[in-house]
């Protein structure tokens, strides 16, 4: 996690631990996910139940994060009801936070249960991707009484310092001031957009003699952040779900599987011309 994100993200805990339900909202590869984690691994530090939802878009999706928040509640061989009845008696003895990503609020079902979670469980974290201002008059957290707490951007200099270090991680050779400047400047203060892009970067096709073909680079990193949030949506398996968890949480790069799964529908042109300096 970056410096600037420390003292928010402390706040952020800090409200939901007195008991606040809050949805974090802003763009795709802004970081929401890495919050999300980095409040996991706090609370987990300090023995307080909390487990975390990769993708949420059903009511199910919320009763097994509940069930993983408070992994001694026998809910097995009863209906999903009764699961949930006793999940929430075992919330009302000890408090706990619920931390669901890339979430979509279908149906009154949902928007109920979330209701009925206030002054159950200690705190509600949602995450929802905003890009356009469709996307941000569909978003209604206060039917299921959550405040919005808008996902602060990186600045220009933070995602530099970040391009910097991602190239040295991944032994990429330096990007030219121009390069970098445009890269920065097509990241619109999302850090996770840098990442995606310089994953895509370890593909030597995105490499010419004169340089990195860097307008293709960055129509292709867009369209992955945007790939990989519509996965979110698909079904996940737990042992996903924990490798995801453990990957990030420890703070080491997430491998390059991501840029590998989304070539197959890369937006480059099949022939690139070889003297394009991007």
């Amino acid at each position: 996690m970056h410096p600037h994100l420390s003292e928010w993200t402390t706040q952020l805990t800090r409200r939901l631990l007195q008991g606040e339900h809050l949805t974090l909202c802003g763009p795709r590869g802004s970081g929401k996910s890495t919050v999300l984690l980095q409040v996991q691994s706090r609370l987990g530090a300090a023995a307080i139940p909390c487990a975390y939802s990769i993708s949420t878009a059903t009511l199910d999706d919320i009763t097994q994060t509940l069930e993983r928040a408070y992994p001694g509640v026998d809910t097995r061989e009863v209906g999903r009801r009764t699961a949930r009845f006793r999940l929430w008696n075992a919330a009302d003895r000890r408090a706990g936070v619920l931390l669901l990503d890339h979430f979509h609020c279908n149906g009154s079902a949902m928007v109920s249960f979330l209701r009925r979670l206030h002054g159950k469980i200690a705190g509600v974290l949602t995450a929802v991707d905003v890009d356009d201002e469709r996307e941000r008059n569909r978003m209604r957290p206060w039917r299921y009484g959550a405040m919005s707490v808008r996902m602060p951007l990186a600045t220009a200099m933070q995602l530099r310092r970040l391009l910097d270090e991602r190239c040295r991680c991944l032994r990429l050779p330096p990007f030219e001031a121009q390069a970098a400047h445009k890269l920065v400047e097509a990241a619109r203060g999302r850090p996770g957009w840098i990442v995606m892009c310089t994953d895509l970067a370890r593909d030597s096709r995105y490499w010419c003699k004169h340089g990195p073909l860097v307008s293709v680079m960055c129509v292709d990193a867009e369209a992955a952040v945007r790939y990989e949030a519509l996965g979110m949506l698909r079904p996940i398996s737990a042992a996903h779900v924990e490798e995801f968890q453990r990957g990030n949480v420890a703070g080491a790069p997430a491998p390059s599987d991501r840029a590998r799964r989304f070539s197959g529908i890369s937006s480059r042109p099949r022939s690139v011309d070889p003297t394009h300096r991007g």
